[in-house]
């Protein structure tokens, strides 16, 4: 873990004011996150440190286009490189937090609506990657055993419908859009965070991850009504089948270690049992 003073330093520069707290934040795989707390006025900002640059580039790069647009997400404020650590980002932080309400009203909505919105971005330039397709060579590899045997029971499906990842427009795909990546505030979605695996793409890959997030967390209902939701502020997106089967393998081998962040967005009742079996229902549902 890297020492306050350092976090601060990179935060007080990038943001011009004086640091007086630092806090690390939970939830983080792939990087280290930290908010720091700046003398008043200023408020706070959040410091993100990534050990691959490359999730880097692709943070300030969605930040970039996301200036000036419809999509409420952090601002970019600065960036640098940690000696020995990676790659930091620093940000505003966007107010409120992510809650799970399936059932309350307008909270599917807001979800489709903060994606089709996303989806609607003016691609700009040439800093973010484009989604290679079908164009995966892993695939033709075969499952990797440590995913288990679900992921061998996906992989013929998988296979024979790969070319539909390249079908559809391309557009401002998220990559990790989930409501763990939500704020929300006053009943409306005040942020979209967490922009590191953005890219060029297919709708339907954005459509299909929140769908299996869905369906794991509040169940098959609920994942529905915002698939139809998306459709309805979007269209339907292309090859979102196979786009869902390339997003259960994200949870493999077990979606049970998925638990502490579930329980933190604030989802009730799950058990490891719970996602076991609606992960393998949803994979034997597009077989």
């Amino acid at each position: 873990m890297l020492d306050d003073a350092t976090i601060a330093g990179a935060a007080g520069e990038a943001a011009g004011a004086r640091v007086v707290g630092v806090r690390q934040l939970g939830g983080g795989i792939s990087n280290l996150t930290y908010a720091v707390r700046l003398a008043p006025p200023a408020g706070q900002v959040v410091v993100r440190v990534f050990a691959e640059p490359d999730r880097a580039r692709s943070e300030r790069a969605a930040l970039g286009l996301l200036e000036g647009s419809h999509v409420p997400a952090p601002r970019l404020l600065g960036h640098g490189r940690l000696p020995g650590a990676g790659s930091y980002v620093v940000t505003t932080r966007v107010p409120g937090r992510p809650v799970a309400r399936p059932d309350e009203a307008g909270w599917i909505g807001g979800l489709a609506s903060a994606l089709a919105a996303i989806h609607r971005v003016e691609r700009r330039g040439r800093s973010l990657p484009d989604d290679p397709g079908a164009a995966r060579e892993w695939i033709d590899e075969g499952p990797p055993p440590e995913l288990g045997d679900l992921a061998r029971t996906l992989w013929p499906s998988l296979e024979r419908r790969r070319e539909e990842l390249g079908a559809g427009p391309v557009v401002l795909v998220h990559g990790d859009f989930h409501p763990g990546n939500v704020h929300w505030a006053r009943g409306r979605v005040s942020g979209v965070i967490d922009w590191e695996l953005a890219r060029f793409g297919p709708a339907g890959a954005d459509v299909a991850y929140c769908y299996m997030d869905l369906r794991l967390a509040a169940g098959k209902e609920w994942a529905e009504r915002f698939r139809a939701a998306y459709a309805e502020a979007a269209g339907d997106p292309a090859g979102f089948e196979v786009w869902l089967l390339l997003a259960a393998l994200r949870p493999l081998p077990d979606p049970a270690r998925w638990l502490p962040s579930y329980a933190g967005a604030g989802y009730t009742g799950l058990t490891a049992r719970v996602l076991r079996r609606r992960l393998t229902a949803l994979v034997r549902s597009i077989r």
